[in-house]
């Protein structure tokens, strides 16, 4: 089996990356087919969940999840961090344990953790105990739903289960069963002829995209313990791969040689992103400059600098929760009425995810030329589900861009935007503020304690720009002296060219 698996895999390296699947047709239910829980009966049956009292699940694996959201590009090919480790399973309470060591550009293996996930909660393992994770709860359900051992059981004992009909799915005909999950309909995937279960889907709230379609793909199925289980498993988000999981051992093992498969009642966790508790800090203002100021709170800092009429707000980031405190705060710091322009130094997804607010009140976005198309995506994308600010006024607020190249000067020459234009920083661009003698870097300076490639590339790019700031700042540092920068980067490199 391996050696065919091997030859697939090299087939693969030569083909071209096929085209998302269109969406299925579909044929309601018909009176004749077996019922949901007769399919689930026989889901369970064909694929097993042998474990007994005396018997738990064991694998060891490894994960690439996609960095889309933070590559050096909007646009493939991404990086990925990668998860070694190992992880037990307990069919009977459907409680998850995995522990696994993160490798991640620049650093890893990072020391490792140990998380538990149940049905509607997880936890993290900390020596002998086991807490909540509420926060984490989204990211480690994703997880767990990579297990179509774990789904077939939470499935079994759900209440409101229903039959779908049939739909294509990869290719062949499916049975379809549906019920509630934590963000509405789930979808759940069954080969009519083997009894697998293919695939989980469901559509998920997203802090940038509105709603996106999941898919949780299980295929490769091996032996193990009297059922099978898959040696691959993947989760795809709007047709693109983000998590691709591979099993290598794998085996059924004494439940008394297995570490702690029990976790704590609690009540249900919501799965949410990071962001929506990042968004939830409250910001505070840090007077950078007569008409100067950072917006900080503790996950993110933003500038805002008033030149002439106009407002520049540097970056923005989180969603439309964080721009409405930022707006907020402008109308304090500005009083009166002033056009509001907002400067995308880069486009990591979160530091972009405020620009539907600010183009929902007819802001300008100012960025590099080459942020133009995807800001645009950002902008068009229909959020139809749960309309934000700009959805709801779509129609009355065109986008507008300000496309920079090398360098701008925006009001009068107050504000000075300047490509950074180093090997990793293509794209991205730095604000340079001369009353306030303040450089704002955006996400390329983030410490002042050791050399670092994004520092040496912004002192490079000063350079070259002939500017030699007071202060620094930028979304991850607080307003810090830039001598502390070129003490962190000494010796300066020197100035690359345009």
């Amino acid at each position: 089996m391996m050696r065919t698996l091997l030859a697939v895999f090299c087939l693969a390296l030569g083909a071209s990356r096929a085209a998302a699947q269109a969406p299925a047709p579909c044929t309601p239910p018909r009176a004749d087919e077996p019922t949901p829980a007769q399919v689930l009966d026989r889901a369970r049956a064909a694929i097993g969940s042998p474990g007994t009292a005396d018997s738990v699940l064991h694998f060891r694996g490894a994960s690439a999840t996609l960095m889309n959201y933070q590559s050096d590009r909007s646009y493939a090919p991404f990086f990925s961090a990668f998860d070694t480790g190992e992880t037990w399973y307990d069919p009977a309470s459907g409680v998850e344990r995995t522990t696994s060591s993160t490798w991640f550009p620049g650093s890893g293996p990072i020391p490792p953790r140990t998380v538990l996930a149940a049905p509607t909660a997880s936890f993290g393992a900390r020596d002998t105990a086991v807490v909540p994770a509420a926060m984490q709860h989204g990211g480690i359900r994703q997880t767990r739903l990579l297990n179509p051992w774990a789904v077939l059981r939470d499935w079994s004992a759900a209440p409101d289960v229903a039959s779908g009909g049939s739909c294509t799915y990869r290719d062949f005909p499916r049975r379809v069963l549906t019920r509630r999950g934590p963000f509405g309909e789930q979808r759940l995937y069954v080969d009519p002829r083997s009894g697998y279960p293919v695939a989980l889907v469901e559509n998920e709230p997203h802090y940038l995209w509105g709603t996106s379609r999941a898919e949780y793909v299980w295929s490769n199925w091996a032996p193990v313990g009297g059922g099978v289980y898959p040696l691959t498993a993947f989760r795809m988000v709007d047709g693109e791969t983000e998590i691709s999981r591979t099993v290598g051992e794998l085996g059924m093992a004494p439940r008394a040689g297995a570490p702690r498969l029990s976790v704590p009642a609690v009540p249900d966790m919501t799965p949410r992103h990071w962001t929506e508790a990042a968004e939830a800090m409250p910001t505070d203002t840090v007077r950078a400059g007569d008409a100067a100021f950072l917006l900080a709170s503790r996950a993110y800092t933003e500038g805002a600098v008033l030149a002439g009429d106009t407002i520049y707000l540097l970056d923005a980031t989180l969603g439309e929760r964080r721009a409405r405190s930022d707006s907020a705060w402008l109308g304090r710091l500005f009083p009166g009425r002033h056009p509001v322009a907002v400067v995308v130094t880069d486009l990591a997804w979160p530091h972009v995810a405020g620009v539907r607010y600010w183009t929902a009140h007819d802001a300008t976005i100012i960025s590099h030329r080459t942020s133009e198309a995807f800001l645009r995506r950002v902008a068009d994308r229909r959020w139809t589900e749960a309309p934000d600010e700009r959805e709801r006024r779509r129609g009355s607020s065109p986008f507008r861009f300000r496309a920079v190249d090398d360098s701008a000067s925006l009001g009068g020459g107050r504000v000075r935007l300047y490509a950074i234009n180093g090997p990793s920083s293509e794209g991205a661009l730095m604000a340079w503020v001369p009353s306030a003698g303040l450089l704002w870097a955006g996400d390329y300076v983030q410490t002042v304690s050791e050399r670092s490639a994004y520092g040496a590339e912004v002192l490079a790019a000063a350079r070259r720009a002939g500017i030699r700031p007071a202060r620094v700042a930028a979304q991850h540092l607080a307003l810090t002296p830039w001598a502390a920068l070129e003490q962190a980067n000494s010796p300066v490199p020197p100035a690359a060219g345009p």
